[in-house]
């Protein structure tokens, strides 16, 4: 699909007079994007382009990364003459580095369709930002994030830990927790054997090694809400039995992807690590009395435009989510 840009001056009045020049959008969501972050700068916009390019959208980008050099750019499908619809998708990328909150809340309530839903990726890193980003929240119906976007420590998760604990109204979504699908998938390959369904109640420890800290407290969350299993403190899970299981995680391999993951029962080891010779495969096999052959399956791959997809498609709250990430604060602490 073809597009055309034009650069206007970033008052509101520019914009709108830019816009204007089309006679009607199909838009059917808006999305308002937050980049504060110049390294991931080009990473977001991209993405959010894929979006726009397959629904009908307005999407908003509020860059205060300074790359816009104080400009608004307005870019639009190609208009036709012939046809009473003829936008699909509308983009404005607004330079907001020196905006205030009161006049990015403007940008958003003088452009945003008002009778679609709205969706904020919030990827701000910067503290000076958390003013704009509370004056949004009243605005929007979803707020999306990602947890280990651009850091690999627990710092990003732990603050959405207390936002949640804060304002359990609000809609949440979090990437590191949707990129997890294909391990949870995977890891009902450990026990596909009848005969070791006994074996998940004398689980002991749970080994996770991952790029990111947010992806193995996800999935240690996960794994604890399928099993029976209530976090009891920094580290530790407690099972129905009310006998403790260690949680332990570690730093390994590139950002935002699991690694490895091993349960640790009475009598065996169950292990899944991902292929030194081809990343989409994880090899599964049992060591001790249950020991097994390794294994092969694939893991499926999901690109981050489809999980953003997803993230900004599906309606309502995730109740597996919001337990995962309840159990995640009590293993942070």
């Amino acid at each position: 699909m073809s597009l055309e840009s034009s650069t206007v001056s970033t008052s509101l009045e520019a914009i709108r007079g830019e816009l204007a020049r089309t006679k009607l959008s199909t838009s059917t969501l808006n999305f308002v994007v937050w980049i504060d972050d110049p390294a991931r700068r080009d990473w977001i916009i991209e993405r959010a382009g894929m979006l726009s390019e397959k629904h009908p959208s307005f999407t908003l980008i509020l860059d205060h990364s300074g790359s816009c050099a104080g400009a608004a750019t307005v870019t639009t499908s190609p208009r036709n003459a012939q046809s009473t619809i003829t936008v699909d998708s509308e983009k404005v990328e607004i330079d907001v580095c020196n905006a205030d909150a009161e006049t990015v809340v403007g940008y958003v309530t003088g452009l945003c369709k008002t009778n679609v839903p709205t969706v904020l990726w919030w990827s701000g890193i910067n503290e000076q930002s958390r003013p704009i980003f509370y004056a949004l929240l009243p605005l929007i119906t979803t707020l999306l994030v990602d947890s280990s976007g651009g850091t690999r420590d627990e710092t990003a998760l732990r603050m959405l830990v207390g936002f949640h604990a804060e304002h359990p109204e609000v809609a949440l979504r979090d990437l590191a927790w949707m990129r997890l699908r294909p391990w949870q998938d995977m890891i009902a390959n450990f026990f596909d054997d009848p005969n070791l369904l006994g074996e998940l109640f004398t689980i002991r420890a749970l080994h996770i090694a991952s790029g990111s800290d947010s992806e193995a407290l996800y999935l240690g969350g996960w794994l604890a809400s399928r099993l029976g299993w209530t976090p009891s403190g920094p580290g530790t899970f407690t099972d129905q039995a009310n006998k403790q299981i260690a949680f332990k995680h570690k730093r390994v391999g590139d950002i935002r992807r699991v690694q490895t993951i091993c349960l640790d029962s009475e009598t065996s080891w169950y292990h899944g690590e991902v292929s030194e010779d081809n990343d989409a495969v994880v090899k599964v096999w049992v060591e001790g009395e249950h020991a097994r052959e390794p294994r092969l399956f694939p893991l499926q791959a999901i690109d981050n435009a489809s999980l953003l997809e997803r993230a900004v498609l599906e309606p309502g709250t995730d109740e597996l989510f919001e337990t995962a990430l309840k159990s995640a604060g009590t293993l942070l602490g």
